[in-house]
């Protein structure tokens, strides 16, 4: 969805017309649900943040800036809300990442070391990085984000995400050459 087209359903949205926010659901509710899930690690939890998102989005969308990039600021929201929801819930489930296993996600930013993630079941790939690499891999392959807009979101300069990017790919690929993600 082009920054035109996520202003025109604001705009509706600013009017009391559900349209747009059906519209902003249909075009980021699956990327939303994945940016919950890799945080909260819990398919319910996700599911029922995914909703709340969708339902503050209704009532903050009209205050959206025009011209300020409209994924990193959704991104921004949904991960604060997440965090909030973990401090509020004070303890964690192990997620089972059965719907990212085996999903090779195509980005315009892909390349053939992403592909490499997209093959190996997400679990086994997510006990082998530390929190802040899983946290940029997940951003960028299951919601789609941009280097530019993780950076945005987590407040780092994009080249530290760009950088920490490439060696948790670096570090899964020579863990899938000697056989141990598997």
């Amino acid at each position: 969805m082009t920054d035109t087209e996520f202003e025109q359903a604001v705009e509706q949205i600013r009017r009391g017309n559900r349209e747009g926010l059906r519209i902003l659901y249909e075009a980021y509710g699956d990327k939303i649900y994945r940016l919950f899930l890799g945080k909260v690690r819990s398919r319910e939890d996700a599911e029922d943040l995914t909703s709340d998102f969708f339902l503050k989005l209704w009532e903050i969308a009209p205050n959206h800036r025009s011209g300020t990039g409209h994924r990193a600021w959704m991104g921004t929201i949904a991960r604060n809300m997440a965090i909030d929801h973990l401090r509020h819930t004070s303890h964690e489930t192990p997620v089972e990442d059965t719907e990212l296993a085996g999903q090779e996600t195509m980005t315009e930013h892909t390349t053939a070391e992403d592909t490499v993630i997209g093959k190996i079941h997400t679990a086994d790939i997510l006990s082998s990085l530390s929190e802040d690499e899983q946290e940029i891999v997940r951003m960028h392959l299951a919601a789609e984000l941009t280097f530019r807009e993780i950076a945005s979101i987590l407040k780092r300069p994009m080249g530290t995400i760009a950088w920490k990017y490439r060696n948790a790919v670096g570090k899964l690929k020579r863990l899938a050459e000697e056989g141990k993600l598997i």
